[in-house]
């Protein structure tokens, strides 16, 4: 039993991350546009860069999209073969994050993780997104009119909010069974981690300015 459920987790973060490691920023605006979007702008391979460097709504749009479906299907393939594992579907969210900013195929390159975050949000606790786009938005429109900032006062603030709301409103929003509140303050604050890391540069860079 042991040994099946090890098993179990060591396919489901080797796929979960390369399933997030697949870069479909690169690979939209290479095929659409012949830019190497690793090269271009910030050379964040997301939805934000896709967007600034070719001016088109739709690809940052289709991009985001597609990053959200890759959190969205480590979720459900985890849960489909490890009859709702609690540990092994916190695993896949983290680590197809993990991919999504520090790519395999993109020599450990990437996106800052919130499009699949959001995939994984949906699929576990839509109440994750709807803290963390309530930050944003006071952030972004009362204080400072900053997308970097407003992504990184999101994100610290997610996993503080989370821990004070009430419990059982947390659980009646969870989708997967016996997924406890400690569980996803847990799974919140390790993916929090990987997209704060992913904004040192942008914050550092403003600081300078």
């Amino acid at each position: 039993m042991l040994n099946n459920t090890i098993y179990l987790m060591s396919a489901v973060i080797l796929i979960s991350y390369l399933l997030g490691s697949i870069p479909w920023a690169f690979i939209i605006v290479k095929l659409f546009y012949s830019e190497d979007l690793g090269q271009k702008g910030t050379g964040n391979i997301g939805a934000m860069n896709s967007y600034d460097i070719t001016g088109k709504k739709w690809i940052g749009i289709a991009v985001f999209i597609l990053d959200c479906i890759k959190g969205i299907a480590a979720i459900l393939l985890a849960r489909l073969i490890s009859n709702d594992n609690v540990l092994i579907i916190s695993l896949a969210g983290f680590f197809v994050i993990l991919g999504h900013n520090f790519s395999v195929f993109m020599k450990f390159k990437g996106g800052r993780g919130l499009s699949s975050a959001v995939g994984v949000s949906l699929m576990v606790n839509p109440l994750l997104l709807i803290i963390w786009a309530s930050v944003w938005v006071i952030e972004f429109l009362l204080i400072k009119k900053d997308v970097h900032i407003a992504n990184t006062a999101a994100t610290v603030f997610m996993p503080a909010i989370l821990i004070i709301i009430p419990e059982y409103l947390v659980l009646n929003l969870m989708f997967i069974p016996n997924f406890s509140k400690e569980m996803l303050i847990f799974l919140t604050i390790a993916i929090s981690i990987l997209i704060l890391i992913r904004h040192i540069k942008p914050i550092y860079e403003l600081i300078r300015k």
